[in-house]
């Protein structure tokens, strides 16, 4: 995604989910809920390589060159998406100290 959309700056793989995990964002789906996924032929255990059934809630990060969090956005609903602009109004803020 960062080479198509040429990104000049690094973004996270979260593989396994330990970075959400760390940030307390992670969420193992319920039994019920992951048959709903496999009915849409979506088997998340095989798709992510790890059989925990984890997914974690959308959420955008920025982290300054320090490792400090400058901005949060994250929403359980997975249909809400925050606007993209408090989002590039954070990194403005990173890049320009």
């Amino acid at each position: 995604m960062a080479t198509a959309q040429t990104l000049t700056f690094p973004i996270l793989w979260d593989e396994k989910n330990a970075v959400a995990a760390a940030y307390g964002i992670a969420h193992t789906l319920p039994q019920d809920l992951r048959q709903v996924y496999l009915g849409f032929g979506n088997d998340l255990a095989v798709r992510n390589g790890d059989p925990s059934w984890q997914l974690p809630v959308p959420a955008r990060f920025v982290i300054d060159a320090a490792g400090i969090v400058r901005s949060v956005e994250a929403d359980p609903d997975y249909t809400h998406r925050p606007p993209v602009e408090g989002t590039l109004a954070a990194l403005r803020s990173v890049v320009e100290g």
